[in-house]
């Protein structure tokens, strides 16, 4: 991060600021709102830098506000560097805001790199669920997070019931050896939390 610039995009109140300075990097926040703390104003469809002049973008649960994601994550790789990092966080199956525009897969984000000179390194989630962050808005505004909590481990232990049982039956049933039916049912596992998960922090390098 030493001597590394960053553009951090709809930075809110600028909570990764520090982080990066600490860490010596510059930080430049950049927001469509008029305000002091915020060095740049600017729309993530149409941002005011040259191209190739930043080594790290972040946006942080930013794009399901943006009604062009497309243009944004074009723009983003457009300000990259050769080899820069776009890092952040997408919604997928949130529930739905009066403002959001797009929640996106982990394939459409997959995609949206490949078509932007970029490739999806790494994407993680799992932790929490679609099925439970729609329970806890149910009952909003009683808080049940204790509830969220055990619904979210609930549904991992039946995604790695499934798991298993596929090892079984590609063992068993199919032949496969050992290693390959392991890594096969892994992978299941690690999908199948995708698929019902409420959002995935990702990052994309620009190639």
């Amino acid at each position: 991060m030493k001597g590394k610039k960053v553009a951090d995009i709809g930075c809110g109140d600028g909570r990764f600021r520090k982080i990066v300075e600490d860490a010596g990097g510059e930080w430049i926040g950049v927001e469509v709102a008029e305000d002091g703390k915020y060095k740049v104003r600017g729309d993530a469809q149409d941002l005011p830098f040259k191209d190739c002049s930043f080594d790290i973008v972040i946006m942080h649960s930013v794009l399901q506000y943006i009604p062009d994601v497309a243009g944004a994550i074009s723009e983003v790789s457009r300000i990259l560097n050769k080899g820069g990092l776009f890092i952040g966080y997408a919604a997928f199956m949130e529930p739905f805001y009066s403002v959001t525009y797009s929640h996106l897969s982990f394939k459409a984000l997959e995609y949206f790199a490949d078509i932007n000179n970029m490739r999806l390194e790494k994407i993680s989630g799992g932790r929490r669920f679609g099925i439970d962050f729609h329970f806890s808005v149910l009952f909003d505004p009683i808080k049940l997070s204790f509830l969220r909590g055990f619904i979210a481990f609930f549904i991992r232990s039946i995604m790695w019931i499934k798991a298993r049982l596929l090892f079984i039956v590609l063992r068993l049933i199919y032949g496969e050896e050992k290693a390959e039916a392991k890594h096969e049912a892994d992978l299941y596992f690690k999908v199948e939390c995708l698929r019902v998960s409420v959002g995935f922090d990702f990052l994309m390098r620009k190639l």
